[in-house]
C-alpha cells in the first residue's frame, strides 16, 4: 500500500517532465532536441596580414653641385698657393650668387708627389693638389648661369663632378606620403577582408618598412667624371620632378 501511494504521487511529474521535452524547442542543460533550429556558430577571430605604400611627388627645390680645384706645381707651395686662389675666386662667386658660407664645404683636400716613370725608376717632377668642395645652391632657375659663371672664376682648373637635387623640408613630403601609405593599408585590408566575407576589425599593429630614414633624390641626374669645364656655351640644368615613398606593413583583426 506504501508503494503504490508513493508511484501515484510521482507519476504526475514524469507526465510533465514528459510533456516539455516534447515541445519543439525546449530542452534542459546540455541537451539538444533533434529538430530544434540551432544558430550557426561565428567564426573564430583571427588576424590579417597587409603591406601598401604611400608616395608623395614634389619639385626638388635644392641643387647639390660638387666639384673641384685642381693643380699641379714644381713645389707644393707653388701648387697649394695656386689651388688656394682659385678655390678662394670660386668661393666668393658662390657668395655672389647668394649661397651661404654654410651651405658650402670642403668635402675632400688633398697634395700628393708626381713622378715620371721610367726604365731607370721614377722621378719627381712635382706636385699635384685637389681641393673638393660642395654647394647647395636654392636657385633652381639660375642653376646653369651659375655654373657657367663658376666655370669662369675656376678657368680649367675647376671640374665639376656631379649634380644632384633634394627638398629643403623633406619631412613634409615624409608625412604626406606616410599619410597616403596608412590610407593605403586600409583599403588593401579592407578588400581582402571582404573578399573572405569577414569583417575587418581594428589595426592592431603598425610598421614602417624602410631601408633608408629620409627620402631619396629624385632624377633626373647629371652625373660625369669631368662633367663640365669652362665653356662659352649656356649649361641647361633641368631638375625634374621626384617621388617620395613610404612602405608602411600592419595587422588587424579579422572577425
Amino acid at each position: 500500500m506504501f508503494l503504490t501511494n508513493t508511484a501515484t504521487r510521482t507519476l504526475p511529474a514524469v507526465l510533465l517532465l514528459a510533456a516539455l521535452l516534447a515541445v519543439p524547442g525546449c530542452h534542459t542543460g546540455s541537451t539538444v532536441i533533434s529538430g530544434a533550429a540551432v544558430p550557426a556558430a561565428a567564426p573564430a577571430p583571427g588576424t590579417i596580414h597587409a603591406w601598401a605604400e604611400g608616395r608623395a611627388e614634389a619639385v626638388p627645390d635644392i641643387a647639390v653641385v660638387r666639384m673641384s680645384i685642381e693643380t699641379s706645381g714644381r713645389t707644393v707651395r707653388g701648387a697649394r698657393e695656386q689651388a688656394a686662389g682659385l678655390t678662394r675666386a670660386v668661393i666668393d662667386e658662390l657668395a655672389r650668387q647668394g649661397v651661404e658660407d654654410r651651405h658650402v664645404r670642403t668635402s675632400r683636400f688633398g697634395i700628393r708627389a708626381d713622378y715620371e716613370y721610367t726604365d731607370d725608376g721614377r722621378r719627381l717632377i712635382g706636385y699635384q693638389v685637389s681641393h673638393s668642395l660642395t654647394a647647395e645652391i636654392a636657385n633652381l632657375e639660375s642653376v646653369g648661369d651659375g655654373i657657367d659663371a663658376l666655370s669662369e672664376a675656376g678657368g680649367d682648373a675647376l671640374a665639376f663632378h656631379d649634380i644632384e637635387f633634394a627638398y629643403a623640408d623633406p619631412e613634409r613630403l615624409l608625412a604626406e606620403a606616410r599619410r597616403n601609405a596608412v590610407e593605403n593599408l586600409q583599403r588593401h585590408a579592407q578588400q581582402l577582408a571582404a573578399a573572405a566575407n569577414r569583417e575587418l576589425g581594428p589595426l592592431l599593429e603598425l610598421t614602417e618598412v624602410s631601408d633608408a630614414p629620409g627620402p631619396s633624390p629624385p632624377g633626373p641626374y647629371l652625373a660625369a667624371e669631368k662633367m663640365v669645364r669652362a665653356r662659352p656655351a649656356d649649361t641647361p640644368i633641368s631638375a625634374g620632378s621626384g617621388t617620395v615613398s613610404v612602405t608602411v606593413r600592419g595587422v588587424f583583426e579579422l572577425r
